[in-house]
């Protein structure tokens, strides 16, 4: 009797965006075009990974947290790589609560174009999710690869490696009169109007509301 052969695999659906926020060293908000209105945004989470979770500020339903040592180094570096950019992305996984997971791409086509979660754990700034993976994978060869060079989280030194962050100001007045006229770096976090942005300063990591001065 003739052996039925298997069902053809699914095509994988490739989607495209740009990279509006990143929130982590595995999440990032991707939107599409605007259709008659403002354009779709859908979260992609890296699929078999985790990265350190970094600090939030307290709100009336939880309270603050830290980072997770190398959490705001590895969020940065994906920010740096990919923040404005166009990407591929296939979703591999959706959750009961709408939540997708999957593998990012830079580049023109997902064959040539650099796939983000290798790049992340060759870095050594995600931990693979072993307990995802069935048998030998190229993930962990990469995790393998990137702890015997002391690369990232895995160069220890956690605690030089965890932001104190400095959510409120004491004394705005004293801020402003000593920072008055001078440059200051800063990442923008948040763009809430065309006049209003909200941002870490640095090295210090103060978090502050900056209006823009002499518009509205």
């Amino acid at each position: 009797m003739a052996t039925q052969a298997p069902p053809p695999a699914a095509p994988v659906t490739v989607c495209r965006g740009i990279v509006k926020q990143v929130l982590s060293g595995d999440a990032v908000i991707v939107r599409g075009q605007p259709k008659g209105g403002p354009p779709p945004e859908r979260q992609i989470n890296f699929s078999n990974v985790v990265a350190p979770r970094i600090a939030r500020r307290a709100t009336t339903a939880a309270p603050e947290t830290e980072d997770e040592p190398y959490a705001w180094e590895s969020r940065e570096f994906l920010r740096k790589k990919v923040i404005g950019k166009e990407v591929l992305f296939t979703v591999e996984a959706k959750t009961a609560t709408g939540r997708e997971y999957g593998i990012i791409y830079l580049g023109k086509d997902i064959t040539t174009g650099e796939n983000l979660t290798e790049a992340m754990i060759s870095e050594g700034l995600v931990t693979v999710r072993r307990e995802s993976i069935r048998g030998e994978s190229r993930l962990v060869e990469l995790e393998e690869s990137a702890r015997s060079q002391g690369k990232g989280k895995w160069a220890g030194k956690d605690s030089q490696h965890v932001r104190s962050v400095k959510w409120t100001c004491d004394s705005p007045r004293n801020f402003v009169d000593k920072h008055r006229g001078k440059p200051i770096d800063a990442v923008v976090e948040h763009v809430r109007d065309g006049s209003t942005v909200r941002c870490f300063l640095l090295p210090d990591y103060h978090y502050i509301t900056l209006m823009i001065s002499g518009i509205r």
